[in-house]
C-alpha cells in the first residue's frame, strides 16, 4: 500500500444477486432505467466490481436510486440505496469547498503563502491556497511506503515537505495532478480550525447539509452499512482489497458516502447552500498559471494530453468554453473502490455511481453516462 498513491485509481451466484434491490427509487423514463441496470449488470458481469450503487437527481429530486450485486461477497449483503463506499478523490472537492468556505469567514487567506500558517514550508518556494485546489503548486507525490499508524494531515504534510523531491515544477506554471496538495489542504484546514480534518469537515459541510452517511472514513470505524472493497487477481477473480489506513487519504481520497447522497451534495453546492455566489464562482472557475493562461494549457505530463479542453477547477474537472451542455466531474478511486459524480448544468442533471472494484475499462461510468447526458 502506498501512503498518498493509493488513490488510483462462482459467477452464477454473483449474476443472480445482481439484480436490484427490494428498496430501488425509479422515476426515469423505462428507457434509460433498462441502460442503467444494463451498464450495472455488465460490470458485475465483467467482474470489474462486485457491486454498483446508482443515483440520478433532476434539480434536487431523486428519479432513479437502485443497488445491484454485493456490498460484502463473503456476507451475501446486498448493494441497498443505504450502502456506504468509499468514493476516493471525489473527495478533493467537500476539501475544495471547505478552504473556501474558511476564507470567506476571514480565517484564512486563498492568496497567502501556505507557509504563513505551515511554517515547515518555510524554506520552500512560495505556493498558495487557491494553487493546491487547483493542482498548479506543483507538490510532488510521493509514492514511497506508508506512514505508521494514522497520523494527521499535519504529520503527512510535513512530510511532504521533508521529500528529497518537494516539487515537480516551480509553484504556479503548470498543471499536475497530485494527491499531495490535497493532503496539504487538509493540513491547512487543521490548522485554521485547530480540529481534526474528519471533524472539520464534519463541522463546514455534512452537519449544515444533513449528509448523514458522508464522512471521513475511518479504517477501525467503518459505516455500519460500509461495502468491501474489491480488486481482480490475475487469474481473473474477485478477492477483498487489502486493508488500508484510509485516514492517511485524508483531504485528497478518505470520504465515504452514498450515490444519493453524491447528488443531494452537489445540488446543495449548485444553489448556494454553502457557498455565497463569488465563492461558489470561484471554485467553479478553471485554474490559471502565475502568467494567466490557462493550466491546461501547460501541463506538466504528456500523459495529461487525455483531458483535452477540460480544465480542472478546485477539486472539480470543468467543461470547455461553448460546450452545449456544461458539467461538472470528478472520479473517485481508492483500493478495491471506484466512483464519479458528474453534473450538467444547464439540465441540472445529477448521477452518481459508486463501485466496490478497482479502476478499470469494464467499470460502468462511461454506459451511464451515455445513458443519461442531455441530448
Amino acid at each position: 500500500m502506498q501512503r498518498r498513491a493509493v488513490l488510483q485509481a462462482g459467477a452464477f451466484g454473483l449474476i443472480a444477486a445482481a439484480w436490484p434491490s427490494s428498496d430501488a427509487l425509479a422515476a426515469l423514463a423505462t428507457t434509460q432505467r433498462d441502460k442503467l441496470e444494463e451498464a450495472a449488470l455488465k460490470a458485475i458481469g465483467e467482474k470489474a466490481c462486485a457491486g454498483v450503487q446508482i443515483a440520478v437527481a433532476q434539480d434536487g429530486a431523486m428519479q432513479y436510486s437502485r443497488g445491484f450485486g454485493f456490498a460484502n461477497m463473503e456476507a451475501k449483503t446486498p448493494v441497498t440505496r443505504r450502502s456506504v463506499f468509499r468514493v476516493g478523490s471525489l473527495t478533493k472537492q467537500f476539501t475544495a469547498a471547505a478552504t473556501i468556505k474558511l476564507a470567506r469567514l476571514g480565517r484564512l487567506d486563498l492568496r497567502a503563502p501556505i507557509s504563513s500558517r505551515l511554517p515547515f514550508f518555510a524554506a520552500h518556494p512560495v505556493f498558495t491556497a487557491l494553487e493546491l485546489m487547483t493542482q498548479t503548486a506543483g507538490l510532488h507525490s510521493d509514492d514511497g511506503e506508508p506512514a505508521p499508524g494514522a497520523p494527521t494531515q499535519t504529520d503527512l504534510a510535513r512530510a511532504i515537505a521533508q521529500q528529497d523531491t518537494v516539487f515537480d515544477f516551480p509553484p504556479g506554471t503548470a498543471w499536475l495532478y497530485s494527491n499531495a496538495n490535497y493532503i496539504v489542504l487538509g493540513a491547512l484546514i487543521e490548522a485554521v480550525t485547530g480540529a481534526p480534518f474528519a471533524r472539520a469537515i464534519e463541522q463546514l459541510i455534512t452537519r449544515p447539509l444533513h449528509l448523514r452517511a458522508t464522512a471521513i472514513d475511518k479504517m477501525h470505524a467503518p459505516s455500519p452499512r460500509a461495502a468491501a472493497g474489491y480488486s481482480l487477481t490475475d487469474a481473473g477473480a474477485l478477492e477483498p482489497a487489502p486493508p488500508m489506513q484510509v485516514e492517511q487519504a485524508g483531504g485528497a481520497g478518505a470520504l465515504r458516502s452514498t450515490a444519493e447522497e453524491l447528488c443531494r451534495w452537489h445540488d446543495a453546492l449548485l444553489k448556494g447552500r454553502l457557498l455565497a455566489p463569488p465563492d461558489l464562482a470561484l471554485m467553479l472557475a478553471p485554474g490559471r498559471l502565475r502568467d494567466g493562461r490557462l493550466s491546461g494549457a501547460n501541463r506538466f505530463s504528456a500523459d495529461d494530453a487525455q483531458y483535452g479542453d477540460v480544465q480542472y477547477a478546485c477539486g472539480l474537472l470543468v467543461s470547455p468554453p461553448g460546450e452545449k451542455s456544461p458539467s461538472i466531474v470528478h472520479y473517485g478511486y481508492i483500493d478495491g473502490f471506484a466512483a464519479v459524480l458528474q453534473t450538467w448544468l444547464n439540465e441540472r442533471l445529477t448521477f452518481a455511481v459508486a463501485c466496490n472494484g478497482g479502476p478499470g475499462p469494464a467499470l460502468p461510468f462511461r454506459d451511464i453516462r451515455r445513458a443519461l447526458a442531455p441530448v
